[in-house]
């Protein structure tokens, strides 16, 4: 089974969006053992400090042999079958985990973004992150229904 681990900066708080998350959470059963973590947003801070603080709590839950891979708008655009590719390529690194980081409000530091393998786009548009990771997580459901054969992804 692989593993794939999901940091992003603040908790959610709705209950809509962890409803979401949960179906899809639920319906990736057993195939994709996903680990969910959150650090602290500074909402305290303003424009690049806010953003580097955020960053740098982003980079303490990785380790050097981890796979990181960032949600950023200029990311790598895929379709469903290429981001299934694109994943399970990344999943088999022997060495770590393969971790995707979402950003807060004001998005990644210019540094978490040096030291990342890869960057993903969910689209040109900017949405919440609470959102992201509802699309997020059904790619990585409909990544595994594409892995298995399933008829989930048409």
């Amino acid at each position: 089974m692989y593993r794939l681990r999901i940091i992003s900066v603040g908790k959610i708080k709705k209950p809509f969006w962890l409803e979401a998350i949960g179906h899809y959470r639920k319906m990736l059963g057993t195939a994709l053992c996903v680990e969910a973590l959150s650090v602290r947003d500074c909402p305290h801070l303003e424009g690049a400090g806010r953003k580097k603080a955020e960053s740098d709590r982003l980079l303490e839950k990785i380790t050097p042999r981890d796979t990181a891979i960032a949600l950023h708008e200029a990311g790598t655009l895929y379709t469903s079958v290429e981001f299934a590719a694109f994943l399970r390529g990344h999943l088999e690194n022997p060495g770590g985990d393969c971790c995707l980081l979402i950003g807060g409000a004001l998005g990644l530091s210019p540094e978490l973004l040096d030291r990342v393998q890869a960057k993903l786009s969910l689209g040109p548009m900017t949405m919440p992150h609470e959102l992201a990771q509802v699309v997020l997580y059904e790619q990585l459901f409909r990544a595994t229904a594409i892995w298995s054969g399933r008829t989930y992804h048409y």
